[in-house]
């Protein structure tokens, strides 16, 4: 929306340095933006003799600013008659900034514009008089904001150390933001402010975490917080800085000790109960502390046996290595940059190792990421990994380049888009990327996992955000000529993801058919969904008022009607009326779901007709879901779960208890358990059942709404049946068999206790 003050700072310097040597003409829209500062700022260096302007607020202008006025531009007496530019420019700063001079753009600084001048210095913390010192103007030429942006993230206990940086650190942080956004101008500041509390002097303290700065460093806990006050205090800063709520203070409190726990165990570090070296560092910058140990590595170097040998003495479990690399068609394998070779990865896993597949061809300037490019880089990683047999797991998809907020969303989250809706055979997407992108790619529901690029520190993307919280890698340090030989980049693993322990065999490569991901229109299920909650909503809408309310359980009474009969009658012991039940109360919500009862009837038959998949099945699993909840936790169990896959695990474990012979257990799971043939109970049916209902039903509670589940439909169904089954196994279980077993045992333990398990493991 324009504004009819900005406008006039716009016309004034136009007006008054169009014909002025380094000054460019600004357009004179109403609207503040980087334009009209750059204008005000080249204005005020033609003010001040500086021919060959910029359009930043540099070393130079600051110089000349402090030669010219060293206390600062003081407001001018009431009588004094003395015009200056330099008074107009500080006027149109103040209304770019929202501030109110009480007039238009002049030649004076009289108590208007006076008044105007501490707005901003109270909101800044320092308040003050009038003078306009070279700090303050330089913030007024900048496009910092001084109020809390509650609606872009700000925290109001973030503003407040703002501003106590601002008032008790000026000498070494000069004024930053007050918005209550944590941030790279931030980040540098309160690393000056360690540093002042190291005792550095402000010329000394240059806001880069060096040496120096790490040796001064003060391990603190609870029992000496109280001789470290200003530690404690800035430990806390830091602490909420990176998303802990903990209380700001120089006390230590058990909120303190939480907050620390958390953070080191989200970080994957020593959970001491210490603020030592490691996690000062981990706290202030991206790459914490370089020499903090880790079992991963990435490196572009073949893993030969003797690179493998020094991998094992360096105690690293798992390498990183690259799918494929451009032109490699036209280059043997002995000329490969990168890529994974031939004998590679058995190799490694049979050295005792692990590994986990990269893609990266190019990525290193925003025109490499497309839509388009996205597609065919999921299709060559895919192709890729089948060729050297890589099991399903996690590839990561690589933006190795600092990307900016808006490229994010513009450039990158469509290359994203494209990789999740092409890529097939049961492997997930990862990102290899900055902070910021990591998050915020996750966010758009593109990526499972993240591979953060710490070692990046510099990076816009890294500075000042918080590790995402779906890492499972972290790139963190880079050593140079490793064993004399080899460039090997030190990696942080937080176990969210299992790195690969095996190749395939040739005959295993692709286990079970993966027609590729589809475009989810064509899906025969949700296009029957589609046209049946469209016609579900068109009923309640003629209804009365109360039901018309209902039109949020629409989905819900959908997969109620597609699960019967085959999970309503007295299957199970009429367990499934027990654990899913239709609630008749209120009476409104009855009636709504009769109305929709109505609608299904009338359309034409499904289930049966959709290869591989149990629409009864999937309907009641994730009506049970919905019912109980869903079990986030990895290595636990929920009540929604025992609907899914508990039940077809006891079922497959009668099966062999019933066959009651010498096999092994292990050989006899891997023949029958998601086999294509059905008898023994958990094929592949149901696999795919059970995956597809906990995904959607995940998605519906995540996003209610009357289309919820063709919603939730849509955004399952964009990938293959092995993807699908692949990501639940990530998302339910993180990738770890362990967590299936330790939430098997659990919710067995629970049933056993019931007495169920004998009804529920019955054939």
């Amino acid at each position: 929306m324009s504004d009819q003050m900005v406008l006039q700072t716009q016309q004034w310097p136009n007006r008054t340095y169009r014909n002025k040597t380094g000054f460019n003409p600004i357009k004179e829209d109403g609207e503040t933006g980087w334009g009209t500062i750059h204008a005000l700022t080249r204005a005020l260096q033609i003010e001040l003799g500086i021919t060959a302007t910029a359009d930043n607020f540099g070393p130079g202008t600051q110089s000349r600013f402090q030669s010219r006025w060293p206390s600062g531009i003081q407001q001018q007496k009431q009588g004094d008659k003395t015009t200056s530019n330099v008074y107009g420019i500080i006027q149109g700063a103040l209304w770019c900034k929202g501030y109110s001079t009480g007039s238009s753009i002049t030649t004076h600084f009289y108590a208007g514009t006076g008044n105007a001048i501490r707005g901003p210095k109270v909101d800044m913390g320092i308040g003050g008089d009038s003078t306009v010192t070279v700090d303050i103007m330089r913030a007024l030429l900048s496009m910092d904001q001084f109020v809390l942006l509650a609606r872009y993230g700000g925290i109001q206990s973030i503003r407040d150390t703002q501003q106590k940086l601002n008032r008790e650190y000026r000498a070494y942080v000069g004024i930053i933001p007050t918005d209550g956004l944590y941030g790279r101008e931030m980040n540098t500041a309160l690393i000056k402010t360690l540093q002042a509390i190291e005792g550095y002097s402000p010329d000394k303290a240059t806001g880069n975490f060096g040496t120096g700065t790490r040796s001064k460093l003060v391990e603190i806990d609870a029992a000496n917080a109280p001789t470290y006050p200003k530690w404690v205090w800035l430990a806390s800063v830091l602490l909420v800085c990176n998303g802990y709520p903990v209380q700001i203070t120089q006390d230590w409190h058990g909120a303190t000790d939480a907050g620390l726990d958390q953070f080191q165990k989200d970080y994957a570090l020593p959970r001491n109960g210490k603020i030592d070296l490691t996690t000062w560092m981990s706290l202030m910058t991206s790459k914490g502390d370089p020499d903090r140990p880790c079992d991963a590595c990435d490196t572009r170097f073949e893993v030969t046996s003797e690179l493998l040998a020094h991998l094992k003495t360096s105690k690293y479990q798992i390498v990183g290595r690259y799918l494929t690399e451009p032109d490699q068609a036209s280059k043997q394998p002995g000329d490969y940059f990168k890529a994974i070779r031939p004998g590679e990865l058995e190799r490694i896993t049979g050295g005792g190792l692990k590994y986990f597949p990269i893609f990266q061809e190019n990525s290193r300037q925003l025109s490499d990421f497309t839509f388009e490019n996205g597609a065919r880089h999921a299709r060559e990683a895919q192709a890729a990994a089948h060729r050297l047999r890589i099991p399903p797991t996690v590839i990561y998809f690589a933006v190795d380049m600092d990307v900016y907020e808006y490229q994010i969303d513009q450039v990158i989250e469509p290359y994203f888009r494209a990789i999740k809706e092409n890529l097939g055979g049961g492997y997930g997407v990862g990102v290899y990327a900055s902070r910021n992108t990591c998050s915020k790619i996750a966010k758009h529901g593109h990526t499972i996992s993240s591979f953060v690029s710490d070692m990046s520190s510099g990076f816009s993307g890294n500075l000042g955000y918080p590790i995402p919280a779906n890492w499972n890698y972290d790139q963190f340090a880079e050593i140079s000529n490793y064993a004399g030989k080899w460039d090997l980049d030190r990696v942080a693993h937080a176990g969210r993801v299992a790195a690969c322990s095996s190749v395939l065999s040739s005959s295993s490569a692709t286990p079970y058919p993966d027609p590729g991901p589809a475009k989810p229109e064509e899906d025969p299920l949700l296009a029957w969904s589609k046209k049946t909650e469209r016609e579900c909503l068109e009923s309640l809408g003629k209804a009365s008022h109360p039901i018309r309310a209902c039109r949020g359980s629409i989905g819900e009474f959908i997969l109620e009607w597609l699960r019967k009969p085959e999970y309503w009658g007295d299957k199970y012991g009429g367990l499934w009326r027990l654990y899913t039940p239709e609630i008749p109360s209120p009476s409104e919500l009855e009636s709504a779901r009769q109305i929709c009862n109505g609608v299904c009837k009338k359309q034409p038959a499904i289930k049966g007709l959709i290869p591989n998949r149990d629409i009864a099945h999937m309907a009641a699993t994730a009506a049970g879901c919905l019912e109980w909840g869903i079990e986030e936790d990895n290595k636990e169990y929920g009540l929604g779960d025992l609907g899914g896959w508990p039940l077809d695990l006891l079922q497959i474990w009668g099966a062999y208890e019933r066959e009651d012979d010498s096999s092994d257990l292990a050989a006899w799971l891997e023949k029958h358990l998601g086999s294509m043939h059905e008898g023994k109970g958990f094929g592949y049916k149901d696999v795919l059942a059970d995956a597809d209902a906990w995904l959607i039903a995940r998605n519906m509670i995540h996003n209610p709404s009357s289309n919820a589940l063709t919603n939730a439909m849509r955004d399952v169904f964009k990938q293959s049946e092995t993807h699908r089954i692949g990501r639940f196994y990530r998302e339910r279980f993180g990738s770890r068999a362990d967590n299936v077993v330790t939430a098997f045992k659990k919710v067995a333990d629970g049933i056993d206790a019931l007495g169920l398990k004998k009804i529920l493991a019955a054939p």
